[in-house]
């Protein structure tokens, strides 16, 4: 299971995760939380977008799903201490479903670089 870190306004870091054991477990616990996180899921799944406090929502019931034993924050709180960088919410987001970082620049196995500004030989 993959487990990612959200860091807090505060500077504090959190675990996330979507992994299967976990959201079994959530939807053990806390079905009505389950029940959310599948009808945004539906929502993506259908080519949807969805706006900026929906993507904080499925990173709170990451949240939630990655601490099972914890006495977690409710979702207000989490909202409240999460940091105004949408870049980070994004990047986290984006790690929750399997969707990794592009290295722009870096050097692909074949040594020409990557990317838009790649020269072409």
């Amino acid at each position: 299971m993959a487990v990612y870190k959200i860091t807090l306004e505060d500077g504090t870091q959190e675990s996330v995760t979507l992994g299967m054991g976990a959201l079994a477990e959530l939807s053990r616990r806390t079905p009505d939380l389950y029940q959310r996180y599948r009808s945004l899921y539906q929502k993506l799944g259908a080519g949807k977008d969805i706006d900026e406090l929906e993507m904080a929502e499925i990173i709170y019931i990451a949240y939630r799903a990655a601490n099972p034993n914890k006495d977690c924050m409710d979702m207000d709180e989490f909202f409240e201490r999460m940091s105004d960088d949408r870049g980070e919410m994004g990047n986290v987001f984006m790690l929750l479903f399997g969707v990794k970082e592009k290295k722009q620049g870096s050097v692909m196995p074949s040594g020409k670089p990557r990317g838009k500004n790649r020269a072409y030989r």
